[in-house]
């Protein structure tokens, strides 16, 4: 006999749980409780609360081509990821660390509270290669759509100095953007801030 079913008499007393709703469907049962709650006299299905969204994810997109690796350009971005990471501890908002390089995007950091020293990881990234500056930019796309279910806001802080042959004009990233420009060559060439204008972002020269 289920508990759904209680003897009386020559009869049986049915207790029904209520049908879920359509918008139960994106909802998880508890249940543990929703049972509990039926040997109790309950009808009513009872679901998990849902988890509460982070305030903020801050991603670090690293350009770690070739020509970064002129006058000290990657170590200057380097050091300003380290503040960044800095300042994300003190807020208690969480980090994420990816590069593009030598035809290669790599996550270096998972979106994780951001750590106390970040300089061990940060040491370990260098630079060589070509600039898959779109299909990055592309894959980052993707990835804060997905990250938008966990984090209420996201931002992006792309370090680059803008040498890329590859057109990015129609590309929507779906966050806030700043983009700091490594560019450290005795003649500038201002892709950076070229750049910058294609993805409607911040600008910063590093």
């Amino acid at each position: 006999m289920s508990s759904a079913q209680k003897y009386s008499g020559n009869s049986f007393n049915r207790r029904f749980v209520r049908p879920a709703k359509m918008t139960d469907s994106v909802k998880k049962i508890h249940w543990f409780t929703s049972l509990a709650s039926l040997d109790n006299g309950g009808r009513k299905l009872h679901f998990l609360k849902p988890l509460k969204k982070q305030t903020e994810l801050i991603i670090a997109l690293l350009d770690t081509s070739a020509s970064t690796l002129g006058r000290n350009s990657l170590e200057n971005a380097k050091a300003e990821i380290k503040k960044l990471s800095e300042e994300a501890y003190v807020k208690r908002q969480s980090l994420c660390l990816m590069t593009f390089g030598n035809e290669r995007i790599e996550v270096m950091l998972h979106p994780q509270r951001a750590p106390k020293n970040i300089m061990v990881l940060l040491e370990s990234i260098n630079a060589g290669g070509g600039t898959p500056l779109r299909r990055a930019l592309i894959q980052i796309s993707e990835f804060i759509r997905k990250q938008s279910y966990q984090y209420e806001k996201c931002k992006l802080y792309l370090f680059t100095d803008g040498r890329t042959r590859e057109s990015i004009s129609n590309l929507t990233i779906g966050c806030d953007v700043m983009l700091v420009d490594t560019e450290n060559s005795v003649v500038k060439l201002g892709l950076g801030k070229a750049l910058a204008n294609s993805l409607n972002a911040q600008y910063v020269l590093l």
